[in-house]
């Protein structure tokens, strides 16, 4: 699954680079980087909490194919740092704080609506689905007893799940154990000028990224990511 996967993102990229080719001379591919943050959901009902939010990162490889004047897709293959921080205060003088931060590799295919300000700067807005595979991250716990701090690291663990049966495995996003598989909607803006451009996005997790979710009386049942992106875009 994940080979299929990264060589669907290949193709899409080297189709972009193909209709350039053939003569579609606005078809661009390009590289971005920049800042996430992100929040997961808790409970039944979905809530955040906006005092787990992460600050991360994102990098990818960026295509971008036009549909006539006044569309385009937009896609690539995005490296996407997600997850939570939070601080546990107990009793007895000990505080814990725990950072879950797994990193997937995204297949976003954005439709965007152009609006062009001139011939070289053009903003764009759109939406469209995307599809990811875990591929590392880390959980790292911090505590703290009567002024001594002590640290903690170890990697995450992966559900071996189907996409669409679930993992019967089960445990907790705090465990550090993640269903590999994540599909959602991201919903996108930004401005090109010319070689450069900035990019914008609100990533929103559809499926439940804890293990063992698919049990109706889990309280995790929308364990799901919400992930805001800024990056630059440099096009070749």
């Amino acid at each position: 699954m994940r080979r299929t996967f990264i060589i669907s993102a290949i193709a899409l990229i080297a189709a972009t680079g193909a209709a350039k080719a053939q003569g579609f001379a606005d078809a661009k591919i390009g590289i971005k980087g920049g800042w996430n943050n992100s929040n997961i959901t808790n409970g039944k009902e979905g809530n955040l909490d906006d005092s787990k939010r992460l600050n991360s990162f994102n990098a990818g490889v960026i295509g971008a194919i036009p549909l006539g004047s006044t569309f385009e897709v937009r896609t690539g293959l995005d490296l996407q740092s997600k997850g939570i921080e939070s601080s546990t205060a107990l009793t007895g003088g000990v505080k814990t704080t725990y950072k879950v931060n797994p990193m997937y590799l995204e297949l976003p295919v954005n439709i965007s609506v152009m609006l062009p300000f001139n011939e070289r700067v053009k903003a764009y807005i759109g939406a469209g689905p995307y599809a990811a595979v875990g591929i590392a991250g880390k959980l790292k716990t911090t505590t703290e007893t009567n002024g001594v701090t002590t640290t903690a690291s170890r990697n995450i663990e992966w559900g071996d799940d189907d996409p669409l049966d679930g993992d019967d495995r089960h445990g907790t996003i705090g465990s550090g154990q993640f269903k590999r598989f994540d599909f959602g909607a991201n919903i996108i803006g930004g401005v090109d000028f010319g070689k450069f451009g900035v990019h914008a996005q609100y990533g929103i997790g559809l499926t439940n990224t804890a293990p063992g979710s698919s049990n109706e009386n889990n309280a995790n049942k929308n364990n799901q990511h919400r992930v805001v992106g800024v990056s630059g875009v440099f096009y070749f």
